[in-house]
């Protein structure tokens, strides 16, 4: 199991250099990332293909946007471009792309996982496929588990038995803070869009905090469940942080006062 130490790697980095890696690009190839949030996946694919290439990179909100450009001329990159766009409404012409690239986009929204079957039409696997050239090829890493936001859930769902009077059926079915997939369900979805030849295998990483207040501070940014049923006030987090936390993540404590948990990633691949 490969450790990711939060002191001197960015997660989103590595799994955005495995992803690319794993796509096996070739020198001078057309990609696509879709949903390149600040560059994770699109610079290391962008470097593999080279100035004879071609790199696009889209993203529904604009500051990501920004964060790949500055990206982009850190890296000296003079073959990678990026704009706003949906991945439900892809704008490029059909057949236009050698790869097509998604780190972490979520498909939850259209397939419900845990119960196996769709919520809606699939339409980001269907313009996904639709802008990859015949023979092109599409890589995925999606989440099966993070352990540290799991354990959040816990407690929180803990918490709100004690201190609220919110019905216990609504706090035993408290959703997650990701998009939480699994391999069989994925298989379908690329299955279903027309998807050929396709791989799906699970990695483990272990992510390391220095400290409580590390793990918990980062909670905050990515936990979203804690904004919804706790609101905004600072206060709110500190009694909560204060009441529940502690002793709640003791089972992740290490010996010189870290905290690990494991995260599984998903990688999917499949070929039009």
């Amino acid at each position: 199991m490969e450790e990711i130490d939060l002191t001197n790697q960015n997660f989103w980095e590595v799994f955005g250099e495995k992803l690319a890696q794993y796509m096996n690009l070739k020198p001078g190839s057309s990609i696509l990332d879709i949903g390149a949030g600040g560059g994770a996946c699109l610079i290391p694919a962008a470097k593999i293909i080279g100035p004879t290439g071609k790199a696009v990179g889209i993203d529904l909100w604009k500051n990501r946007i920004e964060e790949i450009q500055e990206n982009v001329k850190k890296n000296n990159l003079s073959n990678t471009t990026a704009q706003v766009m949906d991945a439900r409404e892809l704008t490029f012409d059909d057949n236009t792309f050698d790869y097509t690239l998604c780190g972490f986009i979520g498909f939850g929204d259209v397939f419900d996982f845990q119960n196996h079957k769709y919520r809606r039409e699939n339409d980001k696997m269907k313009h996904n496929l639709r802008v990859l050239k015949p023979g092109g090829k599409a890589g995925f890493s999606t989440w099966e588990a993070q352990g540290e936001l799991d354990c959040l859930r816990a407690l929180l769902q803990d918490y709100l038995r004690k201190h609220t009077d919110m019905k216990p059926d609504k706090i035993d079915n408290l959703m997650i803070s990701y998009s939480k997939e699994t391999k069989e369900g994925f298989e379908k979805i690329l299955r279903d869009a027309g998807f050929n030849n396709i791989e799906i295998f699970i990695e483990e990483f272990q992510i390391k905090y220095r400290t409580f207040d590390e793990w918990f501070n980062t909670m905050k940014r990515s936990g979203w469940i804690l904004r919804e049923y706790l609101g905004k006030d600072e206060k709110d987090f500190q009694e909560y942080k204060e009441e529940m936390l502690p002793h709640g993540i003791d089972p992740y404590k290490q010996v010189d006062g870290s905290y690990k948990f494991k995260k599984s990633v998903i990688f999917a691949f499949g070929e039009k």
